[in-house]
């Protein structure tokens, strides 16, 4: 069975991150590994995420929406999402749309953005290749190795 194609991503790598029940998570989000919580899988955040969440690093793209879990639906199941972690990967834009070729930042909700938090991989910035329309929502393509 395919996978739907969103623009141009390609995803070469991804893993499986836990989202806490009382945290919401938007897809094509920028997240990071939150070490205040030790989980298996890791716990995930929002890269750049206030506290109280202590988030460090970049650990991938969340690819689905996560919603804060409705007590009267709750199951006692895991909570996972997946996050590509390596390819030409979409990102939500925010409020300023960033263009070709700009070291990739985002806002507190892991959304691209002029003049946010660098996003950084191993010490190298991930650089935005592309700004596409989707949907009527704006993404960036950003490559992440």
């Amino acid at each position: 069975m395919a996978t739907p194609v969103y623009g141009k991503q390609f995803i070469r790598f991804a893993e499986t991150g836990y989202v806490p029940e009382t945290l919401a998570l938007k897809q094509f989000r920028v997240v990071g590994i939150d070490t205040s919580a030790a989980t298996e899988p890791p716990t995930i955040n929002y890269y750049g995420a206030a506290a109280p969440a202590v988030v460090t690093g970049f650990f991938g793209v969340l690819q689905q929406d996560v919603d804060v879990v409705d007590p009267d639906k709750a199951t006692t199941g895991q909570r996972l999402g997946t996050v590509a972690t390596s390819g030409l990967l979409l990102v939500e834009a925010g409020a300023t749309v960033q263009s070709q070729g700009d070291v990739l930042t985002v806002d507190g909700e892991g959304a691209s953005i002029i003049g946010g938090d660098v996003v950084e991989i191993n010490a190298t910035s991930a650089i935005v290749r592309q700004v596409v329309a989707i949907g009527g929502v704006t993404h960036i393509l950003a490559s992440f190795n």
